[in-house]
């Protein structure tokens, strides 16, 4: 019997990352194959080399599969990556149980320990309740105990950006982050499409966006304004490589959790009281997401905010991302 392994615990057998980079050790020859450096294409890669060879014995065995065969079909890459540190962690706890002897009680004592991150945890357990899914489906399991499980009821963001405390933040920020405040108002994207927005996508009707999350398709025609922003973004140095519209200072696209950083540190701005003791231009912080929600709230139409942003159904766009305050006339 092999020792157990003290470093890189979180990745199945044979499965090791040296240098940045993911590598298989192939059991016979003892050689080293690179699997690359994305945690979702190397499982992807593994999954392609033991296929067939999962024993299913126990939940951190069946989250390895689910790595390696589901993960990687994931439309979007921050999806992917969330939800590789999300299985790292429900393997941490559940992984050397067998999948049908983990109760809800199991489950409920997960919650209760992330007690402080509870929107997390929510996530983590829902994503448990789908490895048990394929659990069941690969015949490694016969119970889900997530669906037996109290449902606990979202906590709808209510958050809504005046005009005011937009312009506060804006006059604050530098040029190319008022350029994807501009267009995060105006089209109601989500960062991720717009941080991964080419200048091929600009078609003469207007600008195409191909949701990452959803995989849905909206075109969102010009506007006199929207043509000044894309212009403004065009004109940023450097213009080759000018691919990205929204592009760093050495023309490469920013990673979400590089312009996530820029935007925080935005936020401490606006929020930190002036030298001389002046009030802070922001009262509370915001999030860059909350601007989807202003797209879709400062919209006079239901419909047309909904297909701005690129959902098919309105209730969602309704009860979710429409926030301001709603007017109503006194009768008499």
């Amino acid at each position: 019997m092999g020792r157990r392994r003290k470093l890189d615990t979180h990745l199945p057998k044979r499965m090791y990352m040296r240098r940045g980079a993911y590598y298989f050790c192939h059991p016979e020859a003892n050689e080293w194959q690179p699997l690359g450096k994305d945690i979702a294409a190397a499982f992807a890669e593994y999954g392609k080399l033991v296929s067939g060879q999962w024993s299913g014995h126990n939940l951190g065995d069946i989250i390895d599969r689910y790595r390696t065969e589901i993960l990687p079909l994931k439309r979007s890459a921050k999806t992917r990556a969330d939800q590789a540190k999300q299985l790292e962690k429900l393997k941490g706890v559940f992984g050397d149980m067998p999948a049908d002897k983990i109760t809800a009680q199991h489950c409920y004592r997960y919650l209760d320990g992330r007690a402080s991150h509870p929107v997390a945890a929510r996530h983590e357990i829902s994503l448990l309740g789908h490895v048990f899914a394929k659990a069941i489906r690969w015949r490694a399991g016969t119970v889900n105990p997530v669906r037996t499980l109290e449902r606990t009821p979202k906590r709808k963001r209510t958050r809504y950006v005046t005009d005011a405390e937009y312009d506060a933040v804006y006059a604050l920020a530098n040029e190319r982050m008022r350029i994807a405040m501009d267009l995060a108002l105006l089209t109601g994207q989500r960062r991720g499409d717009l941080l991964t927005l080419t200048r091929p996508k600009l078609t003469d009707e207007g600008i195409v966006f191909n949701q990452s999350k959803t995989g849905a398709g909206v075109l969102v025609e010009w506007t006199d304004e929207l043509r000044r922003i894309t212009d403004r973004a065009k004109a940023l140095k450097p213009q080759v490589p000018g691919e990205y519209l929204l592009r760093k200072r050495n023309g490469r696209p920013y990673t979400a959790w590089g312009f996530s950083a820029i935007w925080q540190r935005l936020m401490d701005k606006a929020t930190r009281p002036g030298k001389n003791g002046e009030a802070p231009a922001l009262g509370e912080r915001f999030t860059f997401h909350d601007l989807r929600a202003k797209c879709a709230s400062d919209n006079d139409g239901l419909e047309s905010a909904a297909a701005l942003l690129g959902h098919a159904s309105s209730q969602t766009t309704k009860s979710v991302y429409r926030r301001k305050m709603p007017r109503a006339t006194p009768l008499r």
